[in-house]
């Protein structure tokens, strides 16, 4: 789906959102066509407040029956519960049955993994559009793949676009690429785009973001700084300002950048669980028990997030020394959220135990879960994270220790883990050997794991030097 953030930041949709609420809570009628209405069910979407965003679509299609904007919205929240009868019935009331009807029909096929008989409907559409049109349905049958996760296909149907030099298109060639993992072709696409105009803060936010993902965090702060001298506030440059910030573990700064960001969103639940993990990060987890409570009253029980959510109340409650309200969240995890692992319900049930001093049940429960693992390294390791959370240093070291794959060569994960495990319970020789290795094969996780233990701005590549040098002069 194309949404189009800076649009929902103009003062013009600001005035006709604010006129729609407004004409909501005083019950007087107020004029706004089915566009206005579908661009006020996408920003409710966006910033994840669903019942807002149906209640908008039924309102809508009580003036429009047949508005294809609402339908759709309807049809795709059908696909996410899986009900495609209800889609099918819905589809029903489209009534431009050559693109709108076919789209849609296109969609859902996509959604039951189809994409042979979907690509047939849309070219079908396109085919019926206006000679002039044909390049906007090419690019929203792009967006249709690029939802359902078909960036083969999103990347092969860019070659049918045939203006490819507007905005528009770089844009999206940009996203699909993107989604392809092709992170310096986005960047060198980028740099081509602010060569030719430096003062567009979008193209800043667009590098900043492509940086982060390539781990290139010095450089995503620096281009976040260029979006927000060019256009002061603008919530992309916030957000990537606090990413990057907050990937370099400055948790206090990303705060004010989180926070500057909510003021124009002040519904985005995603920026709240931002803001909730940083105050985690800095101990403040009566603060931080606020913020995720906040999320919660601002999600449906349907929502992306909602087991992201109680998890991390859960682990507030925990912090905090609320047992029992830790343990009520990670049930309404276990109730709620189908996708939940019964492993990662041990886990967090685990935690909370030996975080209350419930040591023999703790264990006892992280006993069974590695067991009926069969101790899968990726289990092993987040049991000894657990363990070395809670003061269990020792046990965490054993467990690796005898547990988890240390001699294969083809691991590429845990290594930085089990370094610090052996430096803390003092065994130094092991530190320096698995700190190598772990630099080597996974520097981005020895950087999260080990940071704090390094001078600040020391690239993990340089850390086994540095830790050699000081046991030779200790």
């Amino acid at each position: 789906m194309q949404i189009d953030e800076e649009y929902f930041n103009n003062e013009e949709f600001k005035q006709k959102l604010r006129l729609f609420e407004d004409s909501v809570k005083s019950g007087h009628p107020i004029y706004l066509d089915d566009d206005d209405l579908t661009d006020i069910i996408d920003y409710y979407n966006l910033m994840n407040e669903g019942g807002k965003a149906m209640q908008t679509a039924d309102f809508a299609l009580s003036l429009y029956p047949s508005a294809p904007g609402p339908i759709t919205y309807k049809i795709r929240r059908c696909i996410d519960a899986n009900d495609i009868s209800r889609a099918e019935e819905l589809l029903e009331k489209v009534t431009d049955k050559e693109i709108d009807y076919k789209f849609l029909k296109a969609e859902i096929l996509l959604s039951q993994e189809q994409p042979g008989l979907a690509c047939h409907l849309l070219d079908e559409a396109i085919e019926a559009a206006e000679e002039d049109d044909r390049d906007n349905c090419v690019i929203d049958a792009i967006y249709l793949f690029m939802d359902y996760a078909y960036y083969e296909l999103a990347s092969k149907w860019l070659k049918r676009i045939n203006n490819t030099r507007t905005e528009e298109y770089a844009d999206l060639e940009i996203k699909v690429l993107g989604l392809l993992g092709e992170i310096d072709k986005v960047i060198e696409i980028l740099n081509r785009l602010i060569d030719k105009n430096p003062f567009q803060h979008k193209y800043w936010n667009m590098i900043s973001f492509a940086q982060l993902t390539n781990g290139n965090y010095n450089e995503a702060l620096d281009s976040s700084d260029y979006s927000l001298a060019i256009t002061p506030g603008n919530p992309g440059g916030l957000m990537c300002k606090a990413q990057a910030l907050m990937k370099r573990f400055y948790f206090d700064e990303a705060v004010k950048y989180l926070y500057e960001y909510l003021k124009t969103y002040e519904n985005d639940v995603n920026c709240l669980m931002q803001i909730g993990y940083c105050l985690m990060n800095m101990s403040k987890n009566d603060k931080a028990l606020d913020i995720y409570l906040k999320a919660e009253t601002k999600s449906s029980c349907d929502s992306e997030f909602i087991g992201s959510i109680y998890e991390n109340i859960a682990l507030a409650y925990s912090h905090t020394g609320n047992f029992e309200k830790a343990m009520e969240y990670i049930d309404k995890i276990e109730a709620n959220c189908e996708d939940a692992e019964s492993k990662h319900i041990k886990l967090l049930r685990g935690y909370a135990m030996l975080e209350a001093g419930r040591y023999k049940e703790g264990l006892f429960l992280l006993a069974d879960l590695l067991v009926k693992a069969d101790y899968d390294p990726a289990d092993t390791l987040k049991v000894s994270v657990v363990l070395f959370e809670n003061h269990c240093e020792k046990a965490a070291y054993t467990l690796m220790r005898d547990n988890f794959p240390l001699d294969d060569d083809t691991m590429v994960f845990g290594f930085a883990y089990y370094a610090l495990y052996c430096l803390e319970v003092g065994e130094e020789e092991e530190y320096l050997k698995y700190l190598k290795i772990a630099v080597e094969r996974n520097s981005d996780e020895a950087f999260m794991t080990l940071h704090h233990l390094f001078p600040e701005g020391m690239t993990p590549e340089e850390y086994y030097d540095y830790a050699i040098k000081k046991t030779n002069n200790n």
